[in-house]
């Protein structure tokens, strides 16, 4: 098939193309780790796979002839208003800040006290986030993805396609471990979590889409994006075996109804919008088309 052929199959569809390539790039980049392969194979295959969509980025965008430098800039785009940066660490705070709320309304205890030492776990889950768990996603779902579905779509149904779409893409995660909590083998007994799971993607999705489109910065959804995996996992104020045993249920059903509060509310207070159209954001579309 010649290169022209190909640039008019991804110029006709470049999201659904451009979702192939992530989940393809990704899954075959876990496989590895799907089929229980020991260390260091399983670490290297799960931080490869999860630069997936950053690759489907650049490529589908190279097969569109657009410019992947222009693409590429998005990712250091820095210079924004400082209250996004504001934002970018607050939301994941106010975020968990609510679920501490929801997980006392539900019946469990907190203990605040729990993180006066967690210092440099939250640093460290911080750093390792942006870089290569999670945050490193973002120049694909946010700098390439949402920007062309805007386009077509209103934002709110394009960020609930591209939430949906984020979601399942984890689905090897789920069947890596027969120890882990999403592990296939604990499927028909976990499948209220992981619907869970699911819901929560999708409602972070919206936040991560308005700072998105308020900035036209990957690097702000991606610093938004290390703050609220980071959030989750270091800042309630539980045990961390706690978070991740007993307490799971009710942390992740509280940090959904947080998530989700957050979301409705932005949704309402941009009436829909969620920043799209403004001018930073507009400017940015245009230097990447």
């Amino acid at each position: 098939m010649s290169q022209q052929r190909i640039r008019g199959i991804v110029d006709a569809r470049p999201v659904a193309t451009f979702f192939f390539f992530a989940y393809a790039f990704s899954w075959i980049g876990w496989f590895p780790v799907v089929i229980g392969m020991g260390e260091p194979i399983r670490t290297l295959s799960f931080i490869a796979g999860g630069f997936g969509p950053a690759l489907a980025g650049a490529v589908v965008t190279w097969l569109d002839g657009e410019s992947v430098r222009a693409w590429t800039r998005q990712i250091v785009r820095w210079r924004v208003a400082a209250r996004w940066y504001l934002a970018a660490f607050l939301l994941p705070l106010l975020v968990v800040s609510l679920a501490s709320v929801v997980i006392v309304l539900l019946g469990t205890t907190v203990d605040p006290t729990v993180l006066s030492g967690r210092l440099s776990l939250v640093l460290g889950s911080y750093v390792f986030v942006a870089l290569i768990g999670g945050g490193n996603e973002e120049p694909g779902w946010r700098g390439f993805a949402l920007s062309r579905l805007e386009e077509r779509y209103a934002p709110v149904p394009a960020t609930l396609i591209l939430g949906v779409v984020w979601a399942f893409w984890h689905l090897p995660q789920l069947v890596a471990d027969p120890n882990a909590v999403y592990s296939f083998a604990w499927l028909a007994e976990e499948i209220p979590g992981i619907v869970l799971r699911v819901i929560n993607i999708v409602g972070f999705a919206f936040l991560l889409t308005w700072i998105y489109n308020g900035t036209a910065s990957v690097l702000l959804a991606l610093l938004l994006h290390a703050g609220i995996n980071t959030a989750n996992s270091t800042l309630v104020p539980l045990p961390i075996e706690a978070i991740t045993g007993e307490s799971f249920m009710t942390v992740l059903i509280a940090v959904d109804l947080a998530v989700w509060v957050v979301a409705i509310v932005l949704i309402v207070a941009t009436r829909g919008h969620l920043g799209y159209g403004t001018t930073r954001n507009t400017a940015g579309r245009q230097e990447f088309r």
